[in-house]
């Protein structure tokens, strides 16, 4: 146990610590990242005391832009596969709906994941996030229901190798959470990497993965409460400056690899141009293609994969379609 002269004293309040930040996040796992953090109990206690309070408003509608801005540029840059159709003549329709399950999980969490994982590195280095000074109401807590199935699972001989490839090729610290989630599902694993791959190899997925890199830098301002730890009670618990160094340098990686993992994830859960989720007459049984449970219809409110009612003219000459996650979701 890193960072503690007392680490039986630290380690009891540990998983407490770990239980409230997934209760916070609404999430059944720890990031990476986070786990990094957690293995120097002293620091992560008392940076994540920093951070919580400002998991509010700010803090998820940065998260839904973050997820926005990396949906959007998926569909508009790069040419997509229709997973689900590739996936079901190899899984079950249960193995389907628990894949798309864990596909939106991970979709919801790792844009939040990527604004903490920020915060935990400008924590380490001692860099001062300021915070704007507005109060804000609390938000929803609690690991939904429906995720609570949701765990890393330990890598089988079978796919080891597809993910070391992943970390190898995408320069990651660890393989990214939707494939980490997808592991359970050798088939489905594979599936996704080979159409990714080639995605992740482009000069077009970098410079996306920067883009959210800055908009993550811009958005820190936004947060409401300042974070900025006490050193000298840190260093009196027995967290060194050189186990400081140590950590900066591994929560440096992690940062810089949260943009692609958040790529990654929103492209576990992108459908095709080609095959525009459109209004369906209600009662049909027809599910619209890979119109996954993360969408709801914009104009009923009603979730897929169940229809939209037929659809009027607006004028615009368009269809309704089923949109992203709305807000308060995350």
């Amino acid at each position: 146990m890193k960072g503690s002269s007392a680490p039986v004293e630290v380690a009891a309040v540990l998983g407490a610590v770990r239980d409230d930040v997934r209760q916070t996040l609404r999430t059944g796992w720890l990031d990476p990242g986070v786990e990094a953090a957690a293995n120097y109990p002293v620091f992560f206690t008392a940076a994540w005391s920093a951070i919580r309070p400002n998991v509010g408003k700010s803090f998820l509608a940065l998260a839904r832009r973050i997820r926005s801005d990396a949906a959007d540029v998926l569909r508009v840059r790069f040419d997509l596969p229709d997973l689900r159709k590739r996936l079901d003549g190899d899984l079950s329709e249960e193995e389907i709906r628990r894949i798309e399950e864990s596909t939106r999980a991970a979709h919801l969490a790792t844009a939040k994941a990527q604004i903490v994982v920020h915060a935990l590195y400008r924590a380490v280095r001692k860099e001062r996030i300021s915070g704007t000074g507005r109060e804000e109401p609390p938000v929803r807590r609690g690991v939904p229901e429906w995720q609570r199935w949701m765990s890393f699972q330990p890598a089988s001989q079978d796919i080891r190798p597809i993910l070391a490839q992943v970390v190898n090729e995408m320069a990651l610290p660890s393989p990214p959470v939707p494939l980490r989630l997808l592991a359970r599902w050798p088939s489905a694993l594979a599936r996704v990497w080979e159409e990714l791959g080639p995605i992740v190899r482009s000069e077009a997925w970098k410079s996306e993965a920067l883009r959210l890199r800055r908009l993550v830098l811009a958005g820190m301002m936004t947060l409401p409460h300042p974070v900025e730890l006490q050193w000298a009670a840190l260093r009196a618990r027995g967290f060194t400056e050189e186990e400081r160094l140590e950590l900066t340098d591994v929560l440096a990686a992690h940062d810089s690899a949260m943009p692609t993992q958040t790529l990654a994830s929103a492209f576990s859960t992108s459908k095709p141009k080609t095959s525009p989720c459109v209004g369906r007459s209600v009662g049909s049984s027809v599910r619209p293609r890979w119109c996954s449970t993360i969408h709801r219809c914009v104009r009923t409110g009603r979730q897929a994969p169940w229809s939209c009612p037929p659809a009027r003219s607006n004028g615009s000459g368009q269809l309704p379609r089923h949109g992203p996650i709305p807000s308060g979701w995350g």
